[in-house]
């Protein structure tokens, strides 16, 4: 029987026990109230993989959550499904990380939660036969998530920083895929209105790749499909093997990109983890990029050290006095600026939250008023972007 999930409001105070509580271990495996529990866990799951889908390949729920109060938890891995009765955890190789995952209990929520990497956890299948399993990566994740639904700790208890570590997802933000443009100032402020939490930080956000790619070759050869026009726009003013700095680097897939086709590569970052995942990304695809921290307003480089510098998904982020500041010091540091902003066209679960949506005129009116040349400026084929070429 498929069953409604219990849900815990994190604003509330009267919430449903049965989440917070330990379970029962099971006794019986032929007492009809586990039958029961097993095969509705079975037919919730397989609901929930219905329409929710499966892209991790590892999706799981525990009886708490249908309301029953025993040790079993429901794991699809793979093309296999798995009943873990009474799991206990018996190895752990000690590397733990951040992974960014959901709750059904919790819906409308994310977390960045910290789980081991690598364990062997030990289990009983329903016909009661003991059994051991290895675990790694996601797989791990979700499984030691189900089994922390058993002891009755939710997403909060691994928390390392409460205030960052659980947010609303973007996709949260937008109705139909559409932003409500009524409201295209900073989407903190809609946010604020709509009663909900800030967006999760840059950090966290990209934290995902940790789970998503461990292929970082082919997370840098998606990322220059999808930002083609830039790079082509930076090939085309930048001289064969000149010098690029690219300005609050995020990944630093573009980075890493421009530099395996010859070119000599800084990129700064002003976060010491993002800074960390770019140089993996770097070391992984074999290139030679430099890495440093700085304020992109606040640039640690001699005049003109450089013959281009670009930034993407940065600027539109700052307060107009920091952005005008950021690029007169990129300016004084490099021939050209090439950067590419949102428009208030966007229609994208890639906005982060923190964007100062603008249209395209509105960019080219506030450069032209402070004094900048725009040598070149193109909107995207989507509509969404628009990429300026300045002096």
């Amino acid at each position: 029987m498929i069953r409604e999930i219990v849900t815990y409001d994190i604003n509330r105070k009267d919430n449903p026990p049965v989440l917070t509580e330990k379970t029962r271990q099971v006794t019986d495996f032929k007492a009809q109230e586990t039958i029961d529990c097993v095969n509705d866990l079975n037919d919730t799951l397989d609901e929930l993989i219905r329409n929710e889908g499966n892209k991790r390949g590892a999706i799981g729920l525990s009886a708490t959550q249908i309301g029953v109060d025993l040790a079993i938890s429901a794991v699809t891995l793979g093309d296999k499904r798995y009943m873990f009765i009474n799991p206990k955890l018996e190895e752990e190789n000690g590397n733990s990380r951040l992974f960014r995952i959901g709750c059904f209990s919790l819906y409308k929520y994310r977390a960045m939660v910290r789980y081991n990497d690598d364990v062997v956890i030990s289990y009983y299948d329903p016909e009661g036969n003991k059994q051991k399993l290895e675990l790694k990566g996601d797989r791990s994740c979700v499984v030691q998530h189900e089994m922390d639904h058993l002891v009755g700790d939710l997403l909060f208890e691994r928390l390392e920083h409460k205030k960052e570590d659980l947010f609303i997802p973007r996709e949260s933000l937008y109705k139909d895929g559409k932003v409500p443009l009524r409201n295209h100032g900073p989407l903190f402020e809609l946010r604020r209105r709509m009663g909900m939490q800030k967006v999760q930080s840059t950090p966290v956000f990209y934290s995902s790749l940790f789970n998503d790619y461990t292929d970082y070759r082919a997370y840098v050869k998606k990322a220059a499909e999808e930002r083609k026009e830039l790079l082509d726009m930076i090939v085309e003013h930048t001289p064969d093997k000149g010098k690029i700095l690219e300005a609050g680097n995020g990944t630093g897939a573009l980075s890493v990109c421009l530099s395996s086709k010859g070119y000599e590569v800084t990129s700064l970052q002003s976060d010491e983890d993002m800074k960390d995942l770019a140089v993996r990304i770097n070391e992984q695809n074999e290139t030679s990029v430099r890495y440093g921290i700085a304020q992109i307003d606040e640039l640690p480089y001699e005049e003109k050290t450089f013959d281009t510098i670009f930034s993407y998904e940065v600027l539109e982020t700052l307060d107009d006095e920091t952005l005008l500041k950021a690029l007169k010091e990129g300016l004084r540091t490099a021939d050209k600026y090439i950067f590419m902003v949102p428009t208030i066209r966007i229609i994208s679960n890639g906005l982060k939250g923190n964007e100062r949506l603008r249209s395209a005129n509105s960019w080219k009116d506030l450069l032209t008023k402070h004094g900048f040349t725009i040598i070149e400026e193109k909107i995207t084929a989507d509509g969404g972007n628009v990429i300026f070429v300045i002096r």
